[in-house]
């Protein structure tokens, strides 16, 4: 609630505007950065802050609370604590700013419980009166200096060109041939909008069906021959209650709507992520993944807040990887007062790794020319999900990997590649007196220092194709075909493609396990391990994958018998596979106490998705325990056993006949028996003139129960008897033939 009256507010912010700056005092929560901002800007002119708030859900009750659900669900719920907690803890403050007249817009970051306003100073005045909140700081604008790396001088491609030559350096096709194509896997990327109607993205671009008012399938339509968002989606309300109304394919954090359509960076980024080679070349590395574009302006133009809803968004569709190829560089603030928050932008992505999500991102393109540690752009300069073993300096972790960029011609790092080791330390500190006004990083984010004998964050995390790489391209006359793409632009989403690739082939890798398999099979290129220059190495997507299918075994989820007619019925389920021939099935019994193969059922090689099977074992012909057991056969001749499971089988202690199912029938029908002991049976036909019209059974079965058919083809409509005959067992019953 608001401490101080509204009036006595009001005249603090008149004292501030005439120059009087011992009142500066009175504004305790905004940051001075800010303050002078404010001081400096007319009162009708609108400013754009951040409201942190003091409260925090903590991150370890969330995982606490989460860790023992799968993924989606984990994500779910995340999503909806943060978001229960945002509410009430922002009420008054959201209330109080939706009353306001001198408000453009207003977002709820709730996932670090803060608020993204646009207001006029003497409103943002207003707010330090609120002690709901912490700190209020400017949202300012950054130029991104160098992040746009597409050449911009269209060239057509070599002819006969058809893959991307960034995928075949890192083997990806290798994995294509094998069966994934990163289908399953959702990623978003995060840029500067996309000319999504590409025919190389159209097949995979994310559709929001929970947006689709008209309810026929889609959200995009061709409308007199180009593509549009689906004019009958458009209804100006939020369907899905995400705060972001028509969001059928994504959103513009920049102009607040829906229009993702922008610049060809994000389309090139898009385009080596998922570009499927419609218009003739390969340029995706996983070209069946499914992508969401989330916008966050342009070069010049782009603030945090827009980023971080940005990721907000993507936690909360469950997307599984993100690729980022707009950073935000410690010397890119331009006319702005400070460098990057990058303790927001850590909060973020640990939040990320909570969720088990994996973030991209470039990394600069400044070589060395600001200097180590700040070369290491943000959010690029935060943890990685896995430390590499080098990384003897041990802090936190986070969802991020930084990607170095190296030529796809020559397989060398680029010059532009920056140099690491980053950092991640009290910054008021290291970057002198004269950032001593620079947000504080929390104690627990210092956990990176450089200098000083300690060795910082190594960086990058690993290396991709960059330089000489080919990605899509919309032309000025309209038309759309492919162009040259370079930079950690670039190498991000190639690395990002490989990630997309892993997790088709199995979908419950974690972040660690993505890192942990990049870092380890990568191609040492530098200085032998971990260095600052290409860091664990360049990647490689097949040799990552024989390192996944190496620790994903037949996954056996369920294992059952049942008895149906006096058989056992055996059903299992797996999970996964990985080149798996087939299943023996072995049993023992009472009597047979040695395990005997009675059976074998066809594998399915390599999948990713639940595969039912199904035996029935016909020879339980004796009353008992029947154990079983299955041999799981990989395709090179190892074998693993499953666990055992039992049955009881029990056979009657009397004769029956049981009346014949159906009945009436035309023309068959089945008539069944059971026999509490060996015995020789005899089943005759019979009309109502006590004339036998057919003998259906005279032989000698086993005890148990057994079923014979009745074919009455040949006979005419109406009532007869079937007469069953054993030892000193007589049955007689009635069915009637209709037809």
């Amino acid at each position: 609630m608001i401490h101080r009256t509204i009036i006595f507010n009001i005249i603090l912010v008149l004292v501030v505007f005439q120059g009087l700056s011992e009142t500066e005092k009175n504004f305790s929560k905004i940051h001075p950065s800010l303050l002078n901002v404010l001081i400096n800007t007319p009162q009708n002119n609108l400013v754009d802050v951040y409201a942190m708030l003091n409260d925090r859900y903590p991150l370890e009750s969330i995982i606490q609370q989460t860790h023992h659900l799968p993924k989606k669900e984990k994500q779910r719920e995340i999503v909806r604590i943060l978001k229960e907690y945002a509410a009430e803890k922002q009420h008054a403050v959201l209330t109080f700013l939706r009353a306001q007249e001198n408000v453009s817009r207003i977002d709820i970051l709730w996932a670090t419980n803060t608020i993204v306003v646009s207001a006029t100073p003497g409103v943002i005045y207003l707010l330090d009166g609120f002690d709901e909140i912490n700190e209020i700081r400017f949202d300012q604008k950054f130029d991104m200096n160098g992040s746009d790396d597409l050449q911009h001088n269209p060239t057509p491609l070599p002819e006969g060109e058809e893959i991307n030559k960034g995928i075949t350096l890192m083997r990806a096709d290798e994995v294509w041939a094998e069966g994934y194509f990163g289908q399953g896997v959702f990623a978003a990327s995060i840029d500067e909008g996309c000319y999504w109607e590409h025919p190389d993205l159209l097949n995979n671009l994310w559709q929001n069906l929970d947006e689709d008012a008209d309810g026929d399938g889609h959200t995009i339509e061709e409308v007199n021959g180009s593509w549009e968002l689906d004019p009958g989606d458009l209804n100006g309300i939020d369907d899905d209650n995400n705060n972001y109304i028509d969001d059928l394919i994504g959103w513009d954090f920049e102009g607040n709507d829906n229009q993702v359509r922008g610049e060809n960076h994000g389309t090139a980024t898009a385009g080596i992520l998922v570009g499927d080679g419609t218009l003739g070349t390969k340029t995706g590395v996983a070209p069946q993944a499914k992508i969401v574009n989330l916008k966050i302006g342009r070069d010049s133009e782009q603030q945090q807040t827009w980023c971080w809803l940005a990721m907000q968004y993507a936690i909360d569709l469950g997307v599984d990887l993100i690729t980022h190829s707009q950073s935000f560089y410690w010397d890119g603030w331009g006319g702005g007062t400070d460098p990057p928050d990058v303790a927001m932008f850590r909060d973020m992505a640990v939040l990320e790794l909570a969720a088990g999500i994996i973030h991209f991102t470039s990394i600069s393109n400044n070589g060395n020319t600001i200097g180590v540690p700040f070369n290491i752009s943000v959010p690029g300069n935060c943890p990685p999900p896995w430390l590499h073993p080098d990384q003897t300096l041990i802090g936190g972790l986070s969802s991020i990997m930084g990607i170095g960029n190296v030529k796809a011609n020559t397989d060398v790092i680029h010059s532009t590649s920056p140099y690491g080791p980053s950092s991640q330390e009290n910054y008021r500190e290291s970057l002198g007196s004269s950032y001593n006004i620079y947000p504080i990083m929390p104690e627990e984010y210092q956990d990176y220092p450089y200098g000083n004998g300690s060795m910082g964050l190594l960086k990058p995390d690993v290396s991709a194709p960059g330089g000489d790489t080919e990605s899509l391209e919309r032309f000025s006359n309209g038309t759309y075909g492919y162009d040259g793409f370079s930079g950690t632009s670039s190498a991000t989403p190639h690395a990002a493609g490989v990630a997309a690739l892993l997790l088709s082939v199995d979908p419950n890798l974690t972040p660690a396990d993505i890192s942990r398999i990049l870092q380890e099979t990568s191609v040492d290129k530098g200085a032998s391990g971990h260095d600052n220059r290409y860091g664990a190495g360049r990647v490689d997507a097949y040799d990552a994958y024989l390192e996944v299918i190496s620790g994903l075994p037949v996954e056996l989820s369920s294992f059952t018998a049942v008895i149906k007619d006096h058989k056992v019925i055996l059903e299992w389920r797996t999970e996964t596979e990985i080149n798996n021939f087939g299943f023996e099935i072995e049993r023992k019994t009472t009597k047979q106490i040695s395990w005997n193969r009675v059976g074998f059922v066809e594998g399915n090689g390599n999948s990713n998705s639940p595969i039912d099977y199904l035996f029935r074992d016909e020879n339980t012909n004796e009353a008992g325990i029947f154990w079983y057991r299955l041999k799981q056969i990989d395709t090179d001749g190892s074998y693993e056993y499953s666990d055992e499971i039992s049955v009881t089988v029990i056979f009657p202690s009397n004769f029956l006949l049981s009346q014949n199912y159906p009945n009436p029938f035309n023309p068959v029908t089945n008539i069944s028996f059971s026999l509490p002991e060996d015995s020789r049976v005899r089943i005759t036909v019979y009309n109502l003139l006590g004339e036998q019209v057919a003998e259906l059974v005279n032989s000698e079965y086993t005890s148990g129960r057994h079923v014979i058919q009745f074919d009455a083809s040949g006979y005419t409509s109406g009532i007869y008897l079937y007469k069953f005959e054993s030892i000193d067992y007589l049955s007689i019953r009635k069915m009637i033939i209709m037809r």
